[in-house]
């Protein structure tokens, strides 16, 4: 066979296949155009009626956040401390946000006393860093603008002019955005309250107001509480103890209980009011009464100051809003709290001892 012969009999070979080819695939395609048909024809699905209602199966996360706004409220309102109350609400509030923290007013800075939620960012501060930041109250800060108004922020960061001082000390991203809440007792501002959200955990505005509201209301009623608990728990009022006077009636033993009249409720709670030493040794025995199972663990552990950090830390505060000096509170600490064992308070770092 010549080579011209060869050349025409491969090329009317590789037609065929190319017909062939060819044809199979424009039966491929009439197939998946038939098969497309058919899904578009719904047949009995068409009469389906979707119930009303259905596109709010969503309610399981409404249940889930009014499951955490009780549990909350009930931590707030058994709260025996403003340690413990302040850890229930920045709990509370964390579970709403991407980030929480509480600043307390001191002097003339803005202190922070927790953090909830930044230690889970790479970068920037960590919860217990919160404790180190402070911001300079008259700084032109939200801080100061919401204690001044007396309003909720909530809206974008940095919408005052010193507002990048909060954030250059928080680190990382900025936030998308914030709610930043007045804290006042008994009509005095005592602190703010920072949240602030990003596109996996955004602000619950409506939510963290509740909490903080309520929040606000029970360390409000906080030292009403503990007088109420005090009284159950000792039945004294005074430092002078009750005299009991016994008088027989005609027709029974009647024991009457009178308070010796020269020691007024008042003066005494002044006189503790204006001396350091008695002072301190009302805020300690404080935290022993309230925290008596904390305590005894921690003595047992020698780990005092690790489980009572917080409470220890905020009745610090509460001594030097009345005080400058803090020897008498850090010797009562050791004696009182301690039981005059030091190292149990390992931590806690000592300004006068």
């Amino acid at each position: 066979m010549s080579n011209d012969a060869l050349r025409e009999l491969i090329e009317q070979i590789l037609e065929e296949k190319k017909q062939q080819i060819i044809a199979r695939i424009n039966a491929f395609k009439k197939t998946v155009v038939n098969q497309l048909d058919d899904l578009t024809d719904l047949g009995e699905f068409s009469m389906v009626q979707i119930p009303e209602g259905f596109d709010t199966l969503s309610s399981a996360s409404s249940d889930e956040k009014i499951d955490i706004l009780h549990a909350t409220v009930t931590d707030l309102a058994k709260a025996e401390n403003q340690g413990t109350l302040i850890n229930a609400l920045l709990e509370g509030i964390g579970h709403f946000c991407s980030r929480a923290a509480l600043f307390l007013i001191r002097d003339d800075k803005m202190v922070g006393w927790s953090g909830r939620g930044f230690s889970r960012k790479k970068d920037g501060a960590r919860d217990e860093d919160i404790k180190k930041i402070f911001i300079s109250i008259s700084a032109d800060t939200i801080f100061k603008h919401t204690l001044t108004k007396k309003k909720i922020y909530t809206g974008p960061p940095k919408s005052q002019s010193d507002d990048h001082l909060i954030y250059s000390r928080f680190g990382g991203e900025d936030p998308e955005k914030i709610l930043v809440f007045p804290f006042f007792v008994k009509g005095k501002p005592q602190a703010v309250i920072y949240a602030d959200g990003s596109g996996e955990q955004p602000v619950c505005e409506k939510e963290i107001e509740i909490i903080s509201i309520v929040g606000e209301m029970s360390l409000d009623l906080l030292p009403l509480k503990q007088k109420i608990m005090a009284r159950v728990q000792t039945k004294e009022y005074v430092e002078e103890p009750e005299e009991t006077v016994v008088s027989k009636a005609a027709d029974a033993d009647e024991v009457t209980t009178t308070a010796k009249p020269h020691l007024h409720e008042e003066t005494a709670a002044s006189i503790r009011e204006n001396d350091p030493e008695r002072k301190a040794r009302v805020i300690i025995n404080d935290i022993i009464l309230y925290n008596k199972g904390v305590v005894d663990r921690g003595i047992q552990k020698g780990n005092l100051y690790q489980v009572l950090e917080d409470t220890i830390l905020q009745a610090k505060e509460e001594y030097l809003r009345k005080f400058s000096d803090l020897s008498a509170f850090e010797r009562n600490l050791i004696t009182i709290l301690a039981q005059g064992d030091r190292d149990l308070l390992k931590g806690y770092k000592f300004e006068t001892l």
